[in-house]
């Protein structure tokens, strides 16, 4: 296997697309880094900036989009894509564009009192000449049926440790081309993918627990650490470890925008030995284009 499509799984596991914050009751749940959220809205990521070293010594660099549109109040289409800049020492550099993926996403339950919600999810990666080769760019495809959760912790436990939250994201990796027995074929495993975040809302502690008096900047941040893992799931596997990853960083929360970055913590073998970052800029198109295109197509 090349140094560039080395980088690239790697990469991958690191910096799964981010999708729209999602409410339940009194707790927001803000767009995290390397997971999805469980909830639906009209929103934008743009950009996303991943930036991940390797051994060898080679770089990766991820440039990241995603659009949110809803299509019922509970129902959503999200397209994501990237443009991938990978380096390595002896090699020539490779650009080109990931594979667009296209999630159907539908918010199935939330239960304001108990600041839980769910959602249900299909994710299509598109095959064919829209990825580019030679940065990992597959020509075959794949779809992922996914599950989503989200749970504040305001009712489970006291006074300022309320403000804790717990999000969740589960895929299941279906190759339009699975891996041979021999890994001939250039197909790709069958895989689980996951991961959890942890967060810690400070406009939570502030609204619903007690103002301690805190600079304005300090009570929209949200601090949170995510785990990320994808592991194949049946053999053959095509000699793919399971690759395990955190992240650790923090979230402005704004009315109209919010703003994140996290160090890129690997947490295994699989997942490389450096440390990278991510930083990401995300609008609530729901917020700041209320009438138009911040709204259901159907009502």
């Amino acid at each position: 296997m090349s140094r560039f499509a080395v980088a690239a799984i790697a990469l991958s596991t690191l910096s799964q697309p981010a999708f729209a914050h999602a409410i339940a009751g009194v707790r927001v749940f803000p767009v995290t880094l390397t997971l999805d959220d469980p909830g639906v809205a009209d929103e934008i990521t743009l950009p996303q900036i991943v930036d991940q070293p390797g051994s060898g010594p080679s770089n990766a660099t991820q440039f990241q989009w995603e659009f949110d549109k809803t299509i019922t109040p509970s129902t959503a289409l999200i397209y994501n894509q990237g443009f991938d800049i990978l380096t390595a020492t002896g090699t020539k550099r490779a650009t080109g564009f990931e594979n667009p993926v296209i999630t159907g996403k539908w918010q199935v339950y939330v239960n304001a009192e108990h600041e839980f919600i769910a959602s249900l999810g299909i994710q299509r990666e598109l095959p064919g000449d829209l990825g580019t080769k030679t940065i990992g760019g597959d020509a075959q495809g794949s779809t992922s049926p996914t599950v989503y959760f989200g749970k504040g912790l305001g009712d489970w436990l006291p006074g300022a440790l309320r403000p804790f939250a717990v999000t969740g994201e589960l895929s299941y990796l279906i190759p339009d081309r699975p891996v041979n027995t021999a890994n001939t074929n250039g197909g790709t495993p069958r895989s689980l993918t996951g991961g959890l975040s942890l967060q810690y809302s400070l406009p939570y502690l502030q609204s619903q627990v007690k103002d301690y008096g805190f600079p304005a900047f300090i009570n929209q941040l949200v601090p949170l650490v995510e785990m990320s893992y994808v592991t194949p799931t049946a053999a053959p596997s095509g000699n793919t470890p399971m690759s395990l990853a955190f992240g650790a960083g923090a979230i402005w929360l704004g009315p109209q925008y919010q703003v994140g970055a996290e160090l890129l913590l690997p947490g295994n073998k699989a997942a490389g030995s450096n440390v990278g970052f991510i930083v990401q800029v995300h609008f609530f198109l729901d917020d700041i284009l209320p009438n138009s295109l911040g709204k259901p197509i159907f009502n």
